[in-house]
């Protein structure tokens, strides 16, 4: 049985009673009845996927926002849903590499050329773990979090390498 959407025109004390709904979206919620459920509509399809099955509805929570639905028993008698979807909270994107940054992974190693290395100053924190290994620098990316690398050669010449470790 396909769920009919029909816009309610409830009379406001039909619309005040209405039971409220709390769900997060992506979540199933089913509802048991007495009777069997013979009709459903909700304000917004694109909300709520409304499923009914004998004396039960599972709702599924689509997308974020604000809905009524509106179920009708096989006796005639009506339960209104006030139903609030709140939205998922979804990760921040990282921040962008700065210019020159070396972006690793935990776990991950990089070969990293350095020619006349002379010497090699890694900044403690914890985030990486580097060693030159004759004419390359290998980087280990221990634990999420920044570092930088510090490759001085023959000439004194230095050259900074700002490191991110991404989880």
């Amino acid at each position: 049985m396909r769920p009919l959407a029909l816009a309610l025109i409830l009379p406001a004390a039909l619309a005040a009673a209405a039971t409220p709904l709390a769900l997060s979206e992506r979540q199933v919620a089913t509802l048991a009845f007495t009777r069997p459920v013979v009709r459903v509509a909700t304000t917004d399809p694109d909300l709520l996927a409304l499923e009914p099955a004998g004396p039960q509805l599972k709702v599924t929570a689509l997308r974020a926002g604000r809905a009524q639905v509106d179920v009708v028993l096989d006796d005639g008698a009506v339960a209104a849903f006030d139903v609030v979807v709140e939205g998922l909270r979804r990760p921040a994107a990282p921040p962008p590499a700065a210019p020159g940054e070396l972006t690793l992974a935990v776990g991950e190693t990089r070969r990293l050329p350095a020619p006349g290395l002379v010497r090699l100053l890694v900044e403690e924190g914890g985030a990486v773990r580097a060693r030159a290994d004759g004419a390359a620098v290998v980087v280990t990316g221990l634990a999420a979090g920044r570092s930088s690398l510090v490759l001085v050669d023959g000439a004194g010449a230095r050259t900074t390498v700002p490191i991110r470790v991404t989880p």
